[in-house]
């Protein structure tokens, strides 16, 4: 053998070598899933606070035995937005999700209502379209895995947002700030509420070490299932679906999946107080009934906002009806622009509508959406700031959160699964 020759040989083996080292890194690199957990809350921010608990422990609780599940796997990291007790901006969990290459940020909370009544799983989705079906199918993986350890299921969930912001590509932002922002750097994600924490239902999965290692296993395993994810020397686990794809149970029950239809809303009637009382006329579309319809309104000089309520006593079906509401008190007398619409059926399902360009946009199934002419039919002044007895005050507000509080989200539900 020549010098030539070898010199040759020797530097195919080296380049073959070097080769071999980079595929292997290329392909650990490449295919390693990155999942963000982010424990909702934190610091001065305690969320819902049960039994002596505080929301914002339970998730970081949660978010350290979830870690410690997906460990088990191969092929997955898992990060932390945050690994101790401070507050942490809604954009800066993106921003920590986002710098360490984050597929997926997952926000960890628990549930709470004001009438103590609700119970069981829900899934917040972002209602923009990228990544949605990743979203939607991830989020059954989650409430199948739920339902199998008894949970109740409480339906899969979007909302958009009520102040009329809009992405790059002319969509409405969402209403949740960590989807909003995750979804603005590219990361897909979703909010996961376990459970009720006024709930005594729902109470051994979140009162105990045990119940919130059920949880996180259950967690674990519903991210495993959806991304063929398995432990050293095991298959990956089968996934589970939830009953109904995206539905609440109500909906299940009633067997109906449509979100209702707003056609035209005015006001016909005001007094021009606050606290005051206005009439509007509504026409809507709706096989099962609307029970809420509520309207948010912007000061046109400063841009603050507030929303008014009106609670139906009997289910609005098809047609115009008119409807009575009440004007919470201290609103700066000024002129004020109808900027949202929301509407809510038997059913939970609802609708939101921004106002646009004269017309007013509505959001209300993943691919289900409303456009019609709408310019100041119920833009209103407020001319004077008076006062009521603070007994009327508390029953008017206190009525109409009680019934809101459990009714606030939009519903993704897949036309194919209805």
């Amino acid at each position: 053998m020549n010098k030539k020759t070898f010199i040759i040989i020797y530097i195919i083996i080296i380049l073959v070598f070097l080769n071999s080292i980079d595929v292997s890194a290329t392909a650990h690199t490449t295919n390693n899933l990155i999942i963000a957990l982010d424990p909702g809350h934190g610091g001065e921010e305690t969320g819902a606070t049960y039994y002596g608990l505080e929301e914002k422990n339970l998730n970081l609780s949660l978010a350290r035995m979830l870690l410690e599940e997906l460990e088990e796997y191969e092929g997955v990291t898992t990060i932390l937005t945050r690994t101790e007790d401070e507050e942490v901006s809604l954009f800066e969990r993106g921003k920590r999700a986002s710098e360490q290459h984050a597929n997926m940020l997952i926000s960890l909370h628990f549930n709470a209502s004001v009438s103590h009544t609700s119970n069981g799983a829900s899934i917040y989705l972002s209602t923009g379209a990228y990544h949605k079906d990743e979203l939607m199918r991830l989020g059954d993986s989650f409430l199948g895995e739920f339902e199998a350890i008894g949970l109740s299921n409480a339906g899969m969930f979007a909302r958009v947002t009520q102040m009329n912001g809009r992405r790059t590509d002319g969509s409405f932002d969402d209403y949740y700030g960590v989807l909003r922002h995750a979804y603005n750097q590219g990361i897909p994600a979703m909010i996961v509420e376990h459970c009720y924490m006024d709930s005594e239902i729902d109470k051994p999965y979140f009162s105990t070490e045990e119940g919130l290692r059920k949880l996180a296993i259950a967690d674990a395993t519903a991210i495993a299932a959806y991304y063929n994810l398995h432990k050293k020397g095991e298959e990956a686990p089968s996934p589970k679906h939830a009953a109904v794809f995206g539905a609440t149970t109500k909906a299940v029950e009633m067997n109906y999946y449509e979100a209702p239809r707003l056609e035209s809303v005015a006001l016909t009637e005001y007094d021009g107080k606050s606290p005051g009382v206005a009439t509007y006329e509504i026409e809507v579309t709706d096989d099962i009934g609307i029970t809420t319809i509520y309207l948010v309104y912007k000061n046109i000089t400063d841009g603050t906002s507030f929303t008014i309520y009106a609670n139906l006593e009997e289910p609005l079906l098809a047609g115009a009806a008119n409807i009575t509401t009440y004007f919470p008190s201290h609103l700066e007398p000024g002129d004020y622009q109808l900027a949202y619409v929301g509407l809510y059926n038997k059913v939970g399902f609802d609708a939101g509508y921004n106002r646009y360009n004269g017309t007013l946009v509505g959001y209300g199934k993943c691919d289900w959406l409303n456009t019609f002419p709408y310019s100041t039919e119920a833009d209103l002044t407020i001319a004077e700031q008076t006062t009521i007895s603070p007994i009327r005050t508390h029953h008017i507000t206190e009525g109409i959160r009680e019934h809101l509080r459990t009714r606030k989200h939009i519903v993704f539900l897949s036309p194919s699964h209805q």
